[in-house]
């Protein structure tokens, strides 16, 4: 995860002096804005606890609303009549395990925004996976097997230099 980073702030370096502007300018007010978001949101205790990614945290909700920056997420749902969600990811990364959950509606949709962020988003065997999302630099990789799922999951969003993985 760090080498992308660095390799990352290396490009962006190199493309303000290509460009003839200060990018950098632009991303220090991005991390100060950030870290504002962050703060009222009232995530600030995981600051710096890379070491609770391998900790999953359960959730018996039936919406998903998360909003990660700098942080990692290891969230296992149990929901009994799961309905779809939305999650945005800044600088972060993590698992999403839905494969628990279980749901009377034939359609779910689940907004997934990744920045600079990695995504494993684990559904159920039987759900059948239709992404409608973007990529700029980045990219989903749908490792579902096709075919005629009970239920269908729409995926919408997008993956800006980051991914998301989706398994069964």
């Amino acid at each position: 995860m760090g080498r992308i980073i660095v390799g990352t702030l290396l490009i962006l370096w190199g493309l303000s002096a290509f460009l003839g502007f200060d990018l950098f300018r632009f991303f220090f007010a991005l991390v100060i804005i950030l870290i504002g978001v962050r703060i009222l949101t009232g995530r600030r205790q995981h600051w710096g606890h890379w070491n609770d990614m391998n900790v999953a945290t359960v959730s018996q909700e039936d919406f998903l609303n998360e909003i990660v920056i700098f942080s990692p997420i290891n969230r296992v749902v149990k929901s009994e009549n799961f309905k779809g969600g939305m999650v945005k990811m800044v600088f972060a990364g993590g698992v999403i395990d839905l494969s628990g959950v279980k749901t009377q509606a034939k359609e779910i949709e689940l907004t997934i925004k990744t920045v600079f962020a990695g995504l494993k988003l684990i559904v159920p065997k039987d759900w059948k996976v239709n992404i409608q999302g973007s990529a700029v630099f980045g990219g989903y990789d749908n490792r579902v097997q096709p075919g005629e799922g009970a239920v269908t999951l729409n995926l919408k969003g997008s993956a800006v230099f980051g991914g998301i993985e989706i398994v069964s």
